[in-house]
């Protein structure tokens, strides 16, 4: 195992809460308590573990994408390092989008842009997802559980969409 592992973990969880830290600490819920919720909904408690554990989550993979990335003479290794960078890269640009949703879905007028900017990451990370399981099956395996917990998010704003723009009986 690399000895980045610490950083390949560290670097995703300080930049994810460090940017969605505002919106998903336990004194700031009076944004998801004003949200017109549909049924099945997670509590804003629950909301900075599960966000912590996506971003240790993805940190893991690429630390053990990032192992699988030997640089030689053969095809397969040339084949492995380009694969890995790509991986890398859709992997880093889920993450910029990613750390943005809590702070846009917090405020409450932009509940579609928040839609737009999960919609993207979970495109990254399905791209990322793609090139990791080429190197790793376990590093793909772990990123293709953060794309069902992205995808799953998209699914609720996609329903506080549609719960904000019912109107209330009078």
């Amino acid at each position: 195992m690399s000895t980045w592992i610490g950083l390949s973990v560290a670097a995703p969880l300080g930049i994810g809460l460090c940017a969605s830290y505002s919106a998903l600490r336990p004194g700031a819920s009076g944004w998801h308590r004003r949200l017109r919720k549909p049924k099945y909904n997670a509590s804003h408690s629950s909301l900075l573990p599960l966000f912590a554990a996506i971003y240790a989550i993805e940190g893991i993979a690429t630390c053990l994408v990032s192992n699988e990335m030997v640089v030689g003479h053969s095809t397969r290794e040339l084949v492995a390092a380009q694969a890995g960078h790509w991986g890398l890269g859709f992997y880093w640009l889920s993450l910029t989008f990613l750390v943005f949703w809590p702070a846009l879905i917090a405020s409450e007028s932009w509940l579609e842009i928040a839609m737009a900017d999960i919609a993207v990451a979970g495109v990254f990370q399905f791209l990322a997802l793609v090139q990791f399981f080429r190197l790793t099956t376990i590093g793909g395996l772990l990123q293709l559980l953060c794309f069902f917990v992205t995808l799953a998010l998209g699914v609720w704003n996609a329903a506080l969409i549609q719960t904000s723009r019912e109107v209330l009986p009078l």
